[in-house]
């Protein structure tokens, strides 16, 4: 009976020990975080990194991938990464973000703009990788199979003409084109423009650099489609 209550006690301290632990942990988080919000204010970009690295280890270690605290801080990466305009760290910064946000079962939707922020990145730095796995993921989160019309992820902007432009001329270009099963522009052709032939390769030139959300097949997997047209219009403001 004796041995029984030392186990019971023992069990009971270190019950006790590992609450104190979990607690000290969340005040070291709360704590972070208030630096950060303060670091944020202030715009110094460079301490909300060295922060954010801070309390994302803190918060995992004491709450889990999943706690909004530790979503709070891998988010406060990309964003000091952003803010400072390194383009190397936020893109590894953005992909671990919304990696870790849809493991935590964030929606596709709600995760939207910061992926197609980071295939804009991706595209403008030459990472086309990283831009056409960002495409099929936006694909499977809108389930984009044979018969839907595909959505641009990048688009790159056309310049206007000089020419047309000093003389105030106005226009469109409609595009016919495949895509590949990256989501890449393929076969893009003229098939009607007005005035005819003033806009054509500025528009081509532009539109052979755009991304789009890839087809799915019956699996799931991306694969190539065609018999798609855009009309790009060239519109003075």
């Amino acid at each position: 009976m004796q041995a029984l209550h030392v186990t019971k006690v023992c069990l009971m301290a270190a019950a006790l020990a590992l609450s104190s632990c979990g607690d000290k942990g969340k005040r070291e988080v709360k704590e972070v975080k208030t630096q950060v919000q303060s670091a944020f204010g202030n715009k110094d970009f460079s301490r909300v990194l060295t922060l954010s690295q801070k309390g994302l280890a803190l918060a995992r270690e004491s709450m889990g991938d999943k706690a909004p605290d530790t979503l709070y801080f891998v988010q406060g990466i990309s964003e000091a990464n952003l803010q400072m305009r390194n383009v190397r760290g936020a893109i590894p910064a953005l992909k671990n973000e919304l990696a870790m946000r849809a493991a935590a079962g964030q929606p596709e939707a709600k995760l939207q703009a910061r992926r197609t922020l980071l295939i804009k990145m991706a595209e403008e730095a030459g990472d086309t990788m990283t831009a056409a796995d960002q495409a099929v993921i936006v694909s499977r989160g809108v389930g984009m199979r044979a018969g839907m019309e595909p959505q641009p992820v990048y688009q790159m902007a056309a310049y206007y003409p000089p020419q047309p432009y000093q003389q105030k001329i106005e226009g469109f270009v409609e595009i016919g084109f495949g895509l590949d099963s990256k989501g890449s522009v393929v076969g893009a052709r003229v098939l009607k423009s007005d005035p005819p032939g003033v806009f054509d390769d500025a528009a081509l030139e532009a539109f052979r650099k755009w991304r789009y959300t890839p087809i799915l097949d019956s699996r799931g997997q991306p694969t190539s489609g065609s018999g798609f047209k855009y009309k790009m219009d060239f519109v003075l403001k």
